[in-house]
């Protein structure tokens, strides 16, 4: 075809989406708005349903929703009309439209929003979408690669409960479109429902972004219940929606139902799910409101005839992954927050190094559910030993095969729905061509892992691409697509089908004949086709045909035979629209051609969808593999870049009682600009030891009997860098059981079954809790769930009450921690310095973030190194005044502070303070050398005290007191009382001890 006559006949499929995109929007005239008033009443006032009215080019919102758009994301209520209408609206064009979409849907906000469009006269509704059910609008969704949404995974889950014999039991099921995985599992809650927290941590493993409830089970739950479920959910930040229990919730047709979906649709393997009868009531909930079951009746079988569908099914484990409730995640930030002033803040963010879309999705699937196995991440991290180790395997997979790569798993999902493009199948057909060049790659890997990368990765891939699979996925497109009209245009070759060359060829033909005719047009007016006289589009109202364009400047030499000989259509400032009979005759010939050309292809396109549908299984296999791969080429390459470079740790069994982390740091704050990361060390071994070894508070601070360190406190000044120490070992520990090496420079860690965190401060008046009451509740699950084989991590406990209050609580929760009936390994920072004689047999170990006070400033300095030992001060007066505090503030709050320490002093005793050196350093090592002896030293004058006191009361009770006058008495007491030492008679005169025998008197 030539050239010319190409772009003909492709312009007349184009021109009608070119004429749309230039489509502005615009104001709604008095008529309209009244018709569209009435209908708009009829509709549910409910704010988080954002309702989108599709005008043919642009879109406009209406009512409430129309004012929060426009402040939202124009920044301005200037756009908002109609508001003196009662019915404000805004009008937003495609881009706009596309950009609010992404925001209400994958930004994390619970929105339902529906898309009308006009049927008649009236409206009806087209799509809907919520923050779990996205595949109404996949298009505007995903349709630039660019996003930085893709990572997003569409879960939804759906709880139902019930109650037998006093016990509450909950049903959870949820669904993984785009790993096709279906799952359904009961939690048993409890009388008293203390066991939420096995459900919020099973939604956080499953990251659902959606719960449906079933509403009418709610009544098994107390008012207590209800309420800490409504908090849960919250904390979680997932959306919420409530549905009656019929019919969607109804289990009659819950086999026949799965039957259609599942792979093979052989229901009676999964008896394991089936028997549970409050899961298959939360089952049934999940496939109508998700609509798997519509999905499944509109797409059928991916396998083309067969039984069954393409999801997987299987009874959900929360123990097969580490706990880790949503307080945990936001404390060891292992998720992105929109106050993050970067990528690095998150552990996601940090390790995002993934070249995939789906590679993304698995990194936050793998940060949410870090492995227990010993076995399984012993795998992964040989896989990414291997990758570190070769450098040329990891730079080659990252830099040429992945670099590009399509979203295989959105993708299989689309073609398994049969609402692939060919477009997007030619980029399936791009990734098939690439999976030989990395099975070749791992297969040239050598060293100690490289089996293992053959097995796991080389030989899958190879079955995937071999000549029954994926070789004949290529040899279809490469038959079915048009390769000469490729990236421009993705079209049926015109030799697959007889019918399409043959219109092909009458479309060509046609064109040339406009071609000709528009020559011989230029021509007859003196003219040359191309430069003042053109061949173009004109758009009626209903149809569209070809015709000549003629500058202004021209059209007034030609003006007398243009208007005798030719057909005007239309003039504008551009030039005068013109056609005659033969041109207008031919261009209906081609419209004819081309409608008949259009229709051909779109059924040769469902053909071709239809035969590539029976590869789904395939490319969600090879899809999985990629996306695993990516992950741990990102772990490599993480591990590689960072300051200084992670190393493997050595995983221990739950029962190896040990956590050493030597020269740890933490790996989101060592990689911030204008950071010099001091590492430290972290040794938790759990006691007991032989009694000679730990007795007293020894060198290494340890306080318990034991000589374990499997309970730390840590004291020392605000500032100091106690949080970021013990945040960095809860995150080295999650790396490692994710499957990631660990910024350390050695590790040997035993695998933990959960991370329980209570960091920070935080409030929600909304809900009426205070900040000391949300500390509470986070303890509360601390306490609830906390194991031996768990790793606590707790910061500033019991500061929001009063002093002795929060005191009591501190050590309460700290005795039960390191107690017999939990013994989990904590690290417990605070200021509460009298928390430092807690003793246990696990062992508890004392550990101060060091600080050095210039003698000559009085100016504090963080060395920000953790040491062995107790702090008994916090320096809060000395970080107040590094922030700014007026001068004459710091005076009065240091005169203070020596009131109360001196104070104290009298009633404790100087011993009671840790001795430190002149320049006002807190002296380590000789806290350290010399804290067993200052406690012997105290105890022996605290021996001494008590005999001088036993001796006063014997003394006292001698004395014939019968009979003598008061006076008398009374000298006789003050007698008996001015014998004792002087800092005893000031102990007996603060608890009264000295009017006590005078008023016996």
């Amino acid at each position: 075809m030539p050239p010319k006559a190409a772009a003909v006949a492709a312009a007349a499929d184009d021109v009608e989406e070119e004429v749309e995109d230039v489509v502005a929007p615009k104001d709604l005239d008095d008529k309209s708005l009244k018709a569209f008033f009435s209908f708009f009443k009829t509709l549910s006032d409910e704010p988080h349903i954002i309702r989108f009215f599709d005008r043919k080019g642009y879109y406009s919102l209406h009512g409430a929703a129309a004012p929060a758009i426009a402040r939202q994301f124009y920044r301005t209520t200037a756009v908002v009309r109609g508001a003196d209408s009662g019915l404000p609206y805004v009008n937003v064009n495609r881009s706009m439209f596309e950009t609010i979409l992404r925001e209400l849907l994958l930004g994390g906000t619970a929105h339902v929003v529906e898309l009308y469009e006009q049927a008649g006269t009236g409206w009806k509704l087209a799509r809907s979408a919520t923050p779990g059910r996205l595949s109404a609008f996949d298009e505007e969704l995903y349709r630039s690669a660019d996003m930085a949404m893709s990572d997003v995974v569409p879960v939804v889950a759906a709880l139902a409960f019930a109650a037998a014999e006093g016990q509450v039991t909950a049903g959870l099921a949820y669904v993984d479109p785009s790993a096709s995985r279906l799952g359904a599992c009961e939690l048993l809650l409890g009388a008293a429902h203390e066991q939420l927290g096995g459900l919020e941590a099973a939604l956080v493993q499953m990251g659902a972004r959606e719960v449906l409830v079933n509403k009418d089970s709610l009544s098994h739950l107390d008012a207590g219940g209800r309420a800490r479920l409504s908090a849960l959910l919250e904390g979680l930040g997932v959306m919420v929606t409530e549905r009656p229990a019929a019919p969607l919730f109804g289990t009659k047709h819950l086999e026949a139902d799965l039957a259609k979906v599942i792979k093979g649709g052989a229901v009676e393997q999964h008896a394991d799910v089936l028997e549970r009868r409050t899961a298959c009531a939360a089952l049934a909930g999940l496939l109508a409101y998700a609509e798997l079951m519509a999905e499944a009746d509109q797409g059928g079988s991916s396998s083309g005839g067969g039984s069954g569908g393409r999801y997987s099914l299987s009874l959900y484990n929360a123990g097969s992954y580490m706990r880790l409730d949503a307080t945990a995640q936001r404390a060891l930030n292992v998720l992105p927050s929109r106050q993050d002033a970067n990528a690095t803040f998150s552990l996601y963010g940090l390790l995002n190094r993934c070249r995939s879309a789906m590679g993304k999705r698995r990194l936050k699937t793998w940060l949410k559910q870090p492995l227990v196995d010993l076995a399984a991440i012993s795998a992964r991290h040989d896989a990414v030993e291997a990758l570190v180790g070769d450098t040329e395997l990891r730079q080659r997979l990252r830099d040429q095969h992945f670099r590009g790569l399509p979203d295989v798993e959105r993708l299989a999902r689309k073609l398994a729905a049969r609402r692939i493009s060919l477009a997007e199948l030619h980029a399936l057909y791009r990734a098939s061509s690439k999976l030989p060049l990395v099975e070749e790659a791992l297969r040239c890997h050598e060293g100690p892992h490289a089996a293992a990368l053959v097995d796991k990765y080389a030989e899958p891939l190879a079955a995937a691409h071999d000549g029954e699979h994926l070789q004949r996925f290529e040899e279809l497109l490469e038959a079915a697509l048009d390769s000469d009209r490729l990236p421009d245009e993705y079209c049926i070759a015109p030799g697959y089908d007889p019918r399409l060359g043959a219109l092909a060829e009458r479309r060509q033909e046609v064109a040339e004949e406009i071609e000709d005719l528009a020559a011989a047009a230029a021509r007859d007016l003196g003219l040359e086709l191309g430069k003042t006289i053109k061949l173009e589009w004109h758009k009626a109202a209903n149809s569209r045909s070809r015709c000549l364009r003629i500058t202004q400047k021209e059209e007034k030499n030609v003006r007398g035979k243009l208007q005798s000989k030719y057909l005007v259509i239309e003039t504008r400032k551009d030039g005068t629209k013109f056609t005659n009979k033969a041109l207008r005759e031919a261009a209906e010939r081609l419209n004819a051609a081309s409608g008949q050309y259009s229709a051909v292809q779109a059924e040769l396109v469902e053909q071709v969808v239809s035969v590539a549908a029976t590869f789904v299984e395939v490319w969600e296999e090879v899809g999985s593999l990629l996306a695993e791969l990516d992950v741990l080429l990102a772990f490599a390459e993480a591990a590689c870049v960072a300051p200084t470079p992670y190393v493997r740790p050595e995983m221990l069994g739950p029962d190896a009682g040990v956590i050493e982390l030597l020269q740890c740091r933490h790996p989101c704050v060592e990689v911030q600009e204008g950071v010099a990361f001091v590492p430290n060390d972290c040794v938790l071994r759990r006691g007991p030891l032989p009694p000679a070894e730990g007795a007293g508070v020894d060198a290494e601070g340890s306080a318990g009997g034991s000589g374990g360190s499997w309970f730390q406190i840590i004291t020392g000044p605000n500032m100091g860098g106690k949080s970021t120490y013990i945040r960095q070992v809860g995150v080295c520990v999650l790396l490692a059981q994710v499957g990631c090496f660990v910024p350390a420079a050695s590790a040997r860690i035993s695998v933990r079954d959960s991370v329980f965190c209570r960091v920070g401060a935080g409030d929600c008046q909304a809900r009426g809790v205070s900040t000391f009451m949300a500390e509470m509740l986070e303890t509360a699950a601390i306490l609830r769930g906390a194991t031996s084989h768990s790793l606590v991590i707790i910061d500033e406990l019991g500061r929001g009450t009063s002093t002795y209050d929060g005191f009591g609580l501190a050590w309460a929760i700290s005795e039960h921690l390191a107690g017999p009936g939990c013994g989990a390994p904590a690290l417990f920072a605070t200021h509460f310095h009298e928390l430092t004689e807690l003793t246990a047999d696990v062992g508890v170990q004392n550990m101060q973030a060091a600080a050095v006070i210039d003698p000559a400033t009085h100016k504090l300095t963080m060395l920000y190194a953790i040491r062995p030992g107790a702090c008994d001060q916090s320096f809060g007066v000395h970080v107040a005044e590094s922030a700014g505090f007026p001068p004459q503030v710091i005076a009065m709050a240091n005169e203070r502070l020596k009131q109360l320490e001196a104070a104290q002093a009298r009633v404790r005793g100087p011993a009671a303070k840790r001795r430190r050196t002149a320049e006002g350093a807190v002296d380590t090592a000789a806290a350290a050398d010399g804290e067993a002896d200052g406690e012997a030293a105290e105890g022996g004058e605290a021996a001494k005290d008590v005999e001088q006191l036993k001796a006063f009361l014997r003394r006292f009770s001698a004395l014939p007191l019968a009979g003598r006058p008061p006076g008398e008495a009374a000298a006789a007491v003050r007698a008996l009382l001015a014998e004792l030492p002087p800092h005893l008679q000031r102990q007996a005169a603060a608890a009264g001890l000295g009017g006590a025998p005078v008023a016996a008197c």
